[in-house]
């Protein structure tokens, strides 16, 4: 009886200590935490050329002060000691006023890649629209919006599909024969973009911010309520990202590190 008693109390002892430590990490460490998360993507209509091109993808930077802003640099200082191949930004560059411009592009302009910089633009990019597009010209990103641009690498193509906010993809044309990636910040367009696309990337939900397993987050947003954390398996594939940094009025996280993504594409096909 005493070994049971004592079991059941090193259980319990074991139990709080790990909510204290999950409340801990929760509050003091998640908002300016981050990982390099990595996703392969296979389909068969990718070229065996393609095999193994990189996109980083980095959304929802909420820069908010100069501490933001100095764990952006320092974050990409980290980037650039991987390899990759194209970035894309998904939107969310500030959480609320544009601040140091200068200082924001030449942060974003030291990212170094080969094939190209593109960007969508987020709802809290739209309040200054003008300023955001040109800081991020500034740094060497192309702004797309509601178009489709091929990709060429080792001469093959696939295509690379940007939409706004709630907008159709169906009326954007595509030549491209081989895959079609399309970023768009909210995730639930995913609802109308599948079968459309072969993969979706978004960011917008923060991963859920304070996420539950089979449950899902406790707060989900608007633009995130049906898909806002991991990856979708629905005739397409989508890619939800947590973010780069949660917004200030809730920076926490919950299972759902905050993460910069790597998505390789690679071909399934025995025949390639």
């Amino acid at each position: 009886m005493k070994k049971l008693r004592f079991i059941r109390r090193l259980i319990l002892l074991l139990i709080v200590f790990g909510l204290i430590g999950l409340g801990y990490y929760t509050y003091a460490i998640s908002p300016t935490d981050y990982q390099f998360s990595t996703y392969e993507y296979k389909n068969q209509n990718i070229d065996s050329k393609l095999n193994g091109f990189k996109i980083a993808f980095i959304s929802d930077t909420h820069l908010s002060d100069q501490k933001s802003l100095d764990r952006l640099e320092g974050m990409i200082k980290k980037l650039n000691t991987y390899t990759f191949d194209m970035v894309i930004f998904g939107g969310d560059l500030f959480n609320d006023e544009v601040f140091s411009s200068k200082e924001v592009s030449s942060a974003l302009k030291n990212i170094d890649c080969k094939y190209g910089k593109f960007a969508v633009l987020g709802e809290k990019d739209e309040t200054a629209h003008l300023e955001v597009t040109q800081i991020l010209n500034n740094a060497g990103f192309e702004i797309l919006k509601n178009e489709a641009r091929d990709i060429y690498y080792k001469d093959v193509t696939f295509s690379l599909i940007a939409s706004e906010l709630n907008n159709d993809i169906s009326k954007i044309k595509s030549n491209t024969k081989t895959i079609k990636v399309c970023v768009t910040h909210q995730p639930d367009s995913f609802v109308s973009n599948k079968g459309q696309v072969d993969l979706q990337l978004s960011g917008h939900s923060n991963g859920g911010s304070l996420y539950i397993p089979f449950y899902g987050p406790l707060m989900p947003i608007e633009g995130a309520k049906t898909y806002n954390h991991g990856i979708y398996e629905e005739s397409s594939t989508l890619l939800v990202s947590n973010g780069f940094s949660g917004p200030t009025s809730l920076p926490y996280k919950f299972l759902c590190r905050n993460e910069i993504n790597f998505i390789t594409l690679n071909t399934n096909s025995a025949s390639q």
